[in-house]
């Protein structure tokens, strides 16, 4: 019974409210009294839907889950259309959608698995009803199906084509957005994983999507991660490539091995060789190899453009195979070495050489490349490939080609390189005395180290090349050299300009340039003179003036050396090593001690920059075909 003497000063109460007050005040020093006024009240008022909620407010206060699920249960069922109880609701959901939750949230979640399964299931399917918000919608559908397995025959295909018409509406031509994401990285693997029929039409549409979407994701990644794509990709192919029947589905269950893939993709496309106009061999193999491409290409570019380092495919220079090597050991070499990909980083190239020999595939046939041209548009790849494209034209040494490519990159330092490298190959010195200029005016920062693999025993050789001051001024020097070489034989002071050229610019690759000096000094002796008037400004190797200190001597040859500074005279005296005037010998032996001095203490960098820039039309003179 109400105790009568309270009912003055609580004459604005109702009973109800009352009862509520006198469990609320009991609640903080002592919970079974507070619930002993509730299930008071409960009796009096079986049908208050205000007095049952605060009896589940009080359960849940207490921590006590599984009264907690029977209060609310109860609520639910009696007092559907309630608004505290959909606030609730929507409090649960939201526990049960959120990736990192609350003590709050984690209470209610363990509360929900008490609540009965039925209850449960059509709490779900009202509350997604009850939204009206699209994407609201959307991830409690999901949430039901993640929770009930059984309803994704049912409500699968109704939450994809939801999905499907709000992207169309609301991000039109967008890849990434957050109803593609709902539906590649939620919806489809669990419709893939479900006995559900899919139309084959809709299938491959699902699959395009979902293709297209990681592709984007990855190229640019967006605030919302994505933990290991390639590998929830590689699991969207495989799940619906079965439902597609698709014979390379289980391709995409095997750990990643780009060797493996390509591998198996060849085997695929040499035991359906007479199906390559097949619609359905050449849908599978297209778009399990574009895939498989970009997944190359992908690591590809994170090796050779990171944070720390970048590296620009040239092509480089090779070492002429033994003559005296038997034919069949030289076939074989030939073979096994082909084109030789080198870098000076742990990259061995050989994502590129998979990279063509998967784009050769898919373009093995007419049909296949009509229809990989309709793939490139429809998933937008042309970010993807273009870079590639320009690698591959290098690859095949389609020289005349890449130099109308080029053109089109941003003018970058590689493109800079790129583009003296196919000029040299095909014998454009002109030009390519004016890229490789570019390329001294904007030299990196980072002082990186000589290559030692710039030439190799090769068919043809491409070169991963350091993006760093070093390595990059070795290779234009490398240029230089093997376009000045062919100018040694020329007559008189040409001949001699070529030579001091050379002599310039080996210093920066000593000693891998022996070879070279040796072929040097044989044209010297046979010569009896050497006239370079840019001596003293730029030739300052030891091991250089030691070997023509040598043959300046009567020992080494006597040859005749005119190393005045800029006009080929020293003080007006010519110096040689025949004659008396033994001033101009002395004169030729401090010179060489002077220069000798110089080395290691002068930056060699700036010195070789110096004279790239400063001495082009110089460079130029030795360059003319005559």
């Amino acid at each position: 019974m109400l105790d009568k003497t309270e009912m003055p000063e609580n004459q604005q109460l109702s009973k109800e409210d009352y009862l509520i007050r006198r469990a609320n005040e009991a609640l903080s020093t002592d919970i079974y009294a507070a619930k002993s006024w509730l299930i008071t009240a409960k009796s009096l008022f079986p049908h208050s839907a205000k007095i049952q909620f605060e009896a589940y407010r009080v359960e849940k206060l207490s921590k006590n889950v599984k009264e907690a699920a029977k209060c609310f249960s109860e609520i639910f069922q009696n007092f559907p259309d309630d608004r505290d109880i959909w606030k609730e609701i929507e409090r649960i959901t939201f526990s049960l959608r959120s990736e990192q939750c609350d003590e709050d949230a984690e209470l209610l979640c363990h509360m929900f698995q008490h609540i009965p399964q039925d209850l449960q299931h059509r709490l779900l399917i009202m509350t997604a009803d009850h939204s009206e918000d699209t994407m609201e919608h959307c991830k409690l559908l999901l949430l039901l199906l993640k929770r009930f397995p059984q309803t994704i025959s049912t409500h699968g295909p109704r939450l994809v084509e939801t999905l499907l018409t709000a992207e169309k509406h609301s991000h039109p031509g967008k890849a990434v957005n957050g109803f593609r994401k709902l539906l590649v990285c939620e919806a489809l693997p669990l419709l893939g994983a479900a006995p559900v029929e899919l139309n084959a039409r809709l299938s491959l549409r699902l699959l395009c999507k979902a293709v297209e979407f990681y592709f984007a994701y990855i190229q640019q990644p967006q605030d919302t991660q994505i933990i290991k794509p390639w590998d929830k990709l590689f699991q969207v192919v495989e799940l619906i490539g079965k439902k597609l029947g698709w014979e390379l589905s289980n391709l995409f269950t095997l750990p990643w091995n780009r060797e493996v893939y390509c591998d198996r993709l060849q085997q695929y496309t040499n035991a359906h060789s007479s199906g390559l106009c097949d619609e359905i061999v050449v849908r599978q193999l297209l778009i399990c190899s574009v895939v498989i491409l970009i997944r190359i290409l992908n690591e590809h570019t994170a090796l050779i453009n990171n944070d720390e380092i970048s590296y620009c495919l040239v092509e480089a220079f090779i070492d002429t195979l033994p003559v005296a090597e038997p034919k069949v050991k030289k076939r074989k070499r030939e073979e096994s070495l082909g084109i030789t990909i080198t870098s000076d980083g742990e990259y061995s190239g050989n994502g590129l050489a998979l990279a063509v020999k998967l784009y050769d595939l898919i373009h093995s046939s007419e049909y296949l490349q009509r229809e990989t041209v309709k793939i490139i548009q429809q998933m937008r790849l042309e970010t993807w490939l273009n870079p590639f494209l320009n690698d591959l034209a290098m690859y095949k040494g389609m020289h005349h080609d890449l130099l109308l490519r080029l053109p089109q990159e941003t003018n970058t330092l590689c493109a800079q390189l790129r583009l003296a490298s196919t000029c040299f190959f095909v014998k454009d010195y002109k030009s390519m005395i004016e890229y490789i200029t570019l390329v001294a005016n904007s030299l990196p920062n980072s002082e990186g180290k000589v290559s030692n693999n710039l030439t190799v025993p090769a068919v043809r050789h491409l070169h991963y090349l350091t993006l760093a001051r070093f390595p990059v001024l070795q290779y234009c020097c490398r240029l230089l050299i093997s376009a000045i070489k062919d100018s040694f034989a020329w007559p008189g002071g040409a001949g001699d300009l070529a030579i001091g050229h050379a002599l310039v610019l080996m210093q920066i690759d000593w000693p891998q340039e022996a070879m070279m000096l040796n072929v040097i000094t044989k044209k010297i002796l046979n010569r009896r003179s050497f006239c370079y008037p840019l001596f003293q400004a730029y030739i300052i190797s030891v091991d250089i003036l030691e070997e023509l200190t040598y043959l300046w001597t009567d020992h080494g040859g006597g040859v005749h050396l005119d190393i005045a500074v800029n006009t080929g005279i020293l003080q007006n005296r010519r110096i040689s090593t025949r004659g008396t005037d033994k001033g101009a010998r002395e004169e030729v032996k401090q010179t060489m001690r002077r220069q000798a001095a110089r080395d290691g203490v002068d930056a060699l960098d700036e010195l070789l920059q110096r004279f790239i820039l400063n001495e082009k039309k110089a460079l130029q003179h030795s360059l003319i075909v005559r």
